[in-house]
């Protein structure tokens, strides 16, 4: 017969613990009773966080945590690089920073006009998966599933790849 070796949390009656945890729950404090983003020091030295994981709060080791940001790229689609960074968020004490310069926060008019059209490069990927979805749905006559139809337009772009000269040639009718 297998002896049960958790113990009840200090904090939280329901939760256990076993005592090997490197987290603060060794100590008996589930995470459970602590708010999100509450730092504690676990049996390990390092500072642990409380974060929500599958619906549940779980300590997380703090840097562990990645935060994902966005990156202008180094190397522009014309082969030269990149001068000035990219500043997102500039707003600062009714300021905005422009080309690393602070100017006054934009006038009335400005914040008004219509925005940019501001169009991302389309891949080749994207531009023919595109076609030949809309080609496959004007075909379709027995209401074949979306799934299906991607599946279909995923295979042909894997055989247009192994056919280097037939994917140019198609690729230079679709951008046209």
């Amino acid at each position: 017969m297998l002896k049960n070796n958790k113990l009840p949390c200090s904090n939280i009656s329901t939760e256990s613990y076993t005592g090997k945890e490197q987290s603060p729950k060794r100590f008996g404090l589930s995470a459970e009773g602590f708010e999100v983003n509450h730092e504690k020091e676990g049996f390990d030295g390092k500072i642990w966080v409380v974060q929500y994981k599958n619906n549940r709060k779980v300590w997380v080791r703090k840097n562990i945590i990645s935060i994902v940001t966005h990156e202008e790229p180094l190397i522009n689609d014309d082969n030269t690089t990149a001068t000035e960074p990219v500043i997102e968020n500039p707003i600062i004490n009714s300021s905005v920073i422009i080309n690393n310069e602070i100017t006054e926060e934009p006038k009335e008019e400005e914040l008004n006009e219509e925005p940019k059209n501001t169009d991302k490069k389309k891949t080749d990927y994207n531009i023919f998966v595109k076609y030949y979805l809309d080609k496959l749905k004007k075909e379709d006559t027995n209401k074949t599933p979306n799934k299906v139809l991607f599946q279909q337009t995923t295979q042909e772009w894997a055989r247009l790849k192994k056919n280097p000269n037939e994917l140019k040639l198609i690729m230079g009718q679709l951008k046209k």
